[in-house]
C-alpha cells in the first residue's frame, strides 16, 4: 500500500468516526463551561471512546 492510499483510508476512517470523537469532545466539554473538572467517570468514558475511535482509525 503506498503513502497516498494510507492517507486516503485514514482520512476515509476520520470521516466515519467524527461523529463519535465530537460527542467525545462534548462530554469532556460540558463540565468545563459548568466550570468544573470532567469526574472520573466523564474521563473514564472519554478515553474509552477515544480508543475505540483510535483502534477503529488503526484498522484502516
Amino acid at each position: 500500500m503506498d503513502y497516498t492510499q494510507i492517507a486516503v483510508s485514514a482520512v476515509e476512517a476520520l470521516i466515519q468516526n467524527g461523529p463519535t470523537i465530537v460527542e467525545d469532545i462534548k462530554a469532556l466539554l460540558a463540565p468545563i463551561k459548568e466550570g468544573r473538572e470532567p469526574t472520573d467517570a466523564e474521563w473514564a468514558f472519554a478515553e474509552q471512546q477515544l480508543d475505540i475511535a483510535n483502534a477503529m482509525v488503526q484498522e484502516h
